[in-house]
């Protein structure tokens, strides 16, 4: 059986959760994840269907509900029991209160993906990591969130995310081991 670990991996160099993703149709995810799911929208050109700590994003700017962002949010793992959605259960296994970086970037290294640091842009800021395989981002707490976010630590995964258009310039990257 897979592990947490594997998740984020699997989503880190594909930017999709079980086989859905970016340009899919909001009918695509309860196929996928189930039927129990929020929705919600901050204006007529957009909808998100939160299934537990996996948030779709759809756009419709032509007539057409397009995903354009998926953010997955491991901070939501402590809080309650239920946020881990079937699918991805039986697929993973059980999911822990906190995921540390360094183990989901071992787990990406030995399967030879590059991963970067991005540079900050203010030392209040979370620490961001590049994973451009899936153009997914990796958002880690930093000792500013310590004292808001008191169940995580330092390096602990705060979300993960990818949307369309997005892509880091070479300055603004290092990389990571």
């Amino acid at each position: 059986m897979s592990s947490h670990l594997d998740f984020f991996a699997d989503f880190a160099v594909t930017g999709m959760v079980l086989g859905v993703g970016l340009g899919s149709r909001p009918d695509d995810w309860p196929g996928v994840l189930g039927s129990d799911f929020d929705e919600g929208s901050w204006n007529d050109r957009h909808l998100v269907r939160q299934f537990g700590f996996v948030d779709a994003n759809f756009y419709d700017g032509s007539g057409e509900w397009v995903c354009d962002s998926i953010g997955v949010k491991p901070w939501k793992l402590h809080k309650l029991d239920d946020m881990v959605p079937e699918a991805i259960g039986s697929r993973y296994g059980s999911f822990p209160p906190r995921v540390p970086f360094e183990e989901v970037a071992d787990r990406l290294v030995s399967a030879g993906v590059e991963i970067y640091h991005v540079r900050r842009v203010h030392m209040a800021s979370l620490e961001e990591y590049w994973i451009p395989d899936g153009k997914v981002i990796f958002w880690l707490i930093s000792e500013y969130q310590l004292e808001d976010l008191p169940a995580l630590r330092l390096g602990d995964v705060y979300a993960v995310s990818t949307q369309t258009g997005v892509d880091l310039r070479a300055e603004q990257l290092t990389r990571y081991r």
